[in-house]
């Protein structure tokens, strides 16, 4: 029981030989979670798209097979998962389509540029200050920009209305931090369903 808690902890920041583990379930496991976030936000070749909590690299390759003429940035605070990341979409990097960050959600670095999208998997259930959080990415986003948050949840006997719980949640969430046209989206996988929060981020308003 010790080295199963302890192994989702790994989810949070992996190090060592349990987050090598821990990557390598992110990859078997997130092709089809990534595929399915990204397709819900509608990429287009123009696209700015920031992935925060890119994990093993999985979702950054797949936008970066959509995105032509934008720019991918993820950040993640797990040193080996961008050890990973980077390797897996190497090539990517060397033309400048994408760029990884080794940074910490809750002390986001700047960037030159707005971001069309937003997204994120299995992320936000570790940030201590999820809505914080989530206003400081709104300054990151162009008017009308795009935010999803998916999570799967993997606690011990999570069922669908645990998908849906962690939904009501993320709704709250976004709304409290000024998304507008908040909706949740559901998709059923094994061994438990998903749920996708994707919100649109209003004009600021001066003070």
């Amino acid at each position: 029981m010790g080295l199963i808690k302890n192994l989702r902890s790994q989810f949070k920041k992996p190090e060592g030989l349990l987050g090598s583990i821990a990557g390598m379930l992110m990859t078997i496991f997130g092709k089809e979670k990534n595929k399915w976030t990204l397709s819900l936000l509608n990429l287009k070749q123009n696209d700015h798209v920031l992935e925060i909590g890119f994990g093993p690299g999985i979702g950054i390759e797949i936008a970066s097979k959509i995105i032509q003429n934008g720019k991918i940035i993820g950040i993640d605070f797990s040193e080996k998962m961008l050890k990973k990341a980077y390797q897996r979409n190497k090539k990517a990097i060397q033309k400048g389509k994408v760029e990884l960050i080794h940074a910490d959600v809750e002390n986001l670095p700047s960037f030159q540029l707005h971001f069309d999208k937003v997204y994120s998997i299995n992320s936000i259930i570790f940030w201590n200050n999820p809505v914080q959080t989530l206003m400081n990415i709104r300054k990151l986003m162009k008017d009308n920009g795009v935010i999803a948050i998916t999570v799967q949840p993997f606690t011990k006997d999570a069922t669908v209305d645990t998908a849906k719980q962690f939904g009501i949640e993320i709704v709250k969430q976004l709304v409290e931090a000024g998304f507008i046209h908040v909706k949740t989206e559901l998709k059923q996988m094994k061994p438990v369903p998903i749920v996708c929060v994707l919100g649109v981020n209003k004009e600021f308003q001066s003070a």
